[in-house]
């Protein structure tokens, strides 16, 4: 997935703008299985407009893991410093942002519309 940061902690400053498609390493720390948790990318899927006036984020984690199994998992195009990886769509979460620790890159918007109709189908009936 790329080179994790040097800390595992959470970021010192909120980050000024955080934007749909952007992947950020974040700390998922607590997490109890079968949640994904430790440091790992994830992609902000709330929109630009709320990111800037709420301190929260919804996020998708990414693994190496998983395999792709739509609408559960889906593999991501090769993107700049990350290697072969998955979003888990069953983790999607809200965040803080004090635990986006540092951006790694933006998917494409094709990608990010698929993410969001792998959601719908799988939150939907």
């Amino acid at each position: 997935m790329g080179t994790r940061p040097a800390r595992h902690g959470t970021a010192k400053t909120t980050p000024a703008k955080v934007t749909r498609g952007s992947i950020y390493w974040v700390n998922l720390e607590d997490a109890h299985p079968p949640e994904l948790g430790k440091t790992r990318p994830a992609l902000v899927l709330s929109n630009t407009e709320h990111n800037a006036v709420l301190n929260t984020v919804v996020i998708v984690p990414i693994s190496s893991q998983p395999r792709h199994i739509w609408p559960l998992r889906l593999a991501l195009p090769p993107l700049p410093k990350l290697k072969d990886s998955f979003i888990v769509i069953p983790g999607v979460r809200q965040a803080t942002k004090s635990r986006l620790i540092e951006p790694i890159t933006i998917a494409p918007l094709a990608f990010v519309d698929s993410v969001q109709d792998a959601l719908n189908a799988y939150l939907g009936d």
